[in-house]
C-alpha cells in the first residue's frame, strides 16, 4: 500500500474514534427535556416539570415507604397538563410545591416511574433574569 491510502484510511479511523469519544461523553447531556403533555407511553423521559401543590410535607420521610413517593408535575407552561409521579430514592433538601424538577424514568399505564435516585431540583434563582436598574 502506498502512503496516500494508508493516511486516508489512518484519517478516517481517527474520525470514527473522535466521533464516537464525542457521542460517549456528551451524548447524556444532548438529550431534550420533556414535558408532561408530551409523553409517549412505555418510553424513557427526561421530565421536567413543576411540583404542583398538595406533595407530601415531609417527602423525606413518605420517600422511606415502600411505595415511594408520589407526587404531582404540571407543564410548566400549561398548569392543565399534570402526571402523577412515583419515585424511589434520596430526595433533594430543595424538594417541595412550586419547584422546578427534572426526574428520569419511564411513562407507564398513565404515570410517570422515576429512575432511582435520578431526582433534580432546580435553583429558581439561578434560571431568573436579574432585573434591569431602571426596575429598582
Amino acid at each position: 500500500m502506498t502512503s496516500k491510502p494508508r493516511f486516508v484510511i489512518a484519517l478516517a479511523l481517527a474520525a470514527l474514534v473522535g466521533g464516537a469519544l464525542v457521542w460517549m461523553v456528551f451524548g447524556g447531556s444532548l438529550e431534550t427535556y420533556s414535558s408532561p403533555g408530551a409523553l409517549v407511553e412505555g418510553k424513557t423521559y427526561r421530565l421536567n416539570a413543576i411540583v404542583t401543590s398538595g406533595s407530601p410535607k415531609d417527602a423525606a420521610a413518605e420517600a422511606l415507604t415502600p411505595a415511594g413517593l408520589t407526587f404531582t408535575v404540571q407543564d410548566k407552561d400549561d398548569a392543565s397538563k399534570r402526571l402523577p409521579v412515583v419515585y424511589h430514592g434520596i430526595v433533594p433538601e430543595q424538594f417541595k410545591d412550586g419547584r422546578e424538577i427534572v426526574v428520569t424514568g419511564r411513562y407507564e399505564k398513565g404515570t410517570f416511574v422515576a429512575d432511582r435516585d435520578k431526582l433534580v431540583t432546580k435553583c429558581p434563582s439561578k434560571f431568573q433574569g436579574k432585573p434591569s436598574p431602571s426596575a429598582t
